[in-house]
């Protein structure tokens, strides 16, 4: 298999660190078994809409354009006033530009998706995945992230990939069947993804772990970086934005275990828009100073899906907290995750009772039977991969 070239399609521009991890480790993973890979420089934003097909939906079109606004003025709200937001994403804009220039071989060519069609770069086969490349609305954009622009000699695999979400609008279903069954070979990230593939296609799909858990810690120690490690013992908190609720409670729950352990608390967000307690001091590592500011924790307490990942790839005592107040979003892939590996314990669901959060503290996380499990889904995993490439 050595020689062949890879080309993957995946949301390596989006500013967040799971971006970044999921597409460093699938690009390691292959090139550690021999392949060359390259990942598209593709943007949506870059196509242009049509509305022909707008109109083909308009009930579902307004609905969007409501919603949107909607996010577009709670976002004025929250941000008014305040010049943190701003500030945060441009240090954030600079880190992760440095990171995909260092480990990332993305293409010098910026691609929509009729220069795609046009010139689609010579490749053995095209990977799309990992992360929520199918969560996007294709009504809106185009069928890129379904590999549509590949041209058929060329083998296109899904590994990973996620709806985000447990069910496929109505009037998004024609699309994905259309390019779906041109797929040779699909896997899906989490199982309620394989359900929705069953109903919009004649493929079956395979349930796999996201590709940053095909790595074991020895593979990310040419970016794992302890320079911002202090002295003494903390909590580190990695958060991403919710609902003030929940964001209120979460921050309740983590000054309880400061006060109660005596540690002080280092926080780090992509995208807060509710502000960090004043007690605790805010971060802007790069991906490699998140993964040491992990490993070294006391504690880390998160409400991402790649925080807690790398809290378990680390070994480190953790807390995974609901990102939303919902069974059907962005809680799943967590949930699926941590009871998959027996670490249901280790999950707080919404506003749990804080003297049942500190039981969870008092709990042992056994690493390893832990790894026991995941290298049996590994295997499944690379199974999965090797057979498609071969």
């Amino acid at each position: 298999m050595s020689n062949k070239v890879i080309g993957i399609l995946t949301l390596q521009n989006s500013n967040n660190y799971g971006a970044m991890y999921q597409a460093y480790a699938l690009t390691k993973y292959l090139q550690n078994n021999g392949f060359e890979v390259f990942i598209l420089d593709y943007e949506m934003t870059r196509d242009n809409s049509n509305i022909v097909d707008y109109l083909k939906h308009p009930i579902s079109f307004f609905q969007k354009v409501l919603y949107r606004r909607k996010l577009i003025i709670n976002k004025l709200i929250d941000n008014q006033g305040s010049t943190s937001n701003i500030n945060r994403e441009i240090q954030f804009n600079n880190i992760f530009s440095d990171f995909r220039a260092s480990y990332l071989n993305i293409t010098k060519t910026k691609y929509n998706y009729q220069k795609l069609l046009d010139e689609c770069p010579k490749a053995d086969a095209y990977i799309c995945g990992s992360d929520q490349v199918w969560a996007a609305d294709f009504l809106f954009t185009s069928p890129a992230f379904l590999l549509g622009f590949v041209p058929e000699n060329i083998k296109r695999i899904a590994y990973a990939t996620s709806f985000g979400k447990n069910e496929l609008e109505s009037y998004l279903r024609k699309i994905f069947a259309k390019y779906i069954n041109k797929f040779d070979a699909i896997s899906i990230r989490e199982k309620s993804g394989v359900d929705i593939v069953k109903k919009t296609s004649s493929l079956d799909s395979t349930h796999v772990l996201d590709p940053t858990l095909l790595l074991n810690k020895t593979d990310y120690s040419e970016i794992i970086d302890y320079s911002l490690v202090p002295d003494k013992a903390y909590i580190f908190v990695y958060k991403l934005n919710q609902k003030k609720e929940l964001s209120d409670w979460m921050d309740t729950c983590i000054n309880n275990i400061s006060q109660k352990q005596n540690l002080s608390v280092l926080a780090v967000s992509t995208n807060l828009v509710y502000p960090f307690d004043e007690g605790w001091k805010e971060l802007h590592p790069t991906p490699g100073q998140l993964l040491g500011l992990i490993e070294k924790s006391s504690i880390t307490a998160t409400n991402s899906f790649h925080g807690t990942v790398f809290a378990i790839i680390l070994q480190t005592n953790f807390l995974s907290f609901a990102r939303d107040i919902y069974k059907d979003k962005q809680n799943v892939r967590m949930e699926e995750l941590l009871s998959s590996l027996n670490l249901d314990g280790f999950y707080c669901e919404p506003f749990l009772d804080v003297e049942k959060l500190y039981k969870k503290l008092d709990e042992l996380c056994d690493y390893k039977k832990v790894f026991e499990n995941l290298k049996k889904m590994r295997n499944v995993s690379e199974d999965f991969i090797q057979k498609a490439l071969k």
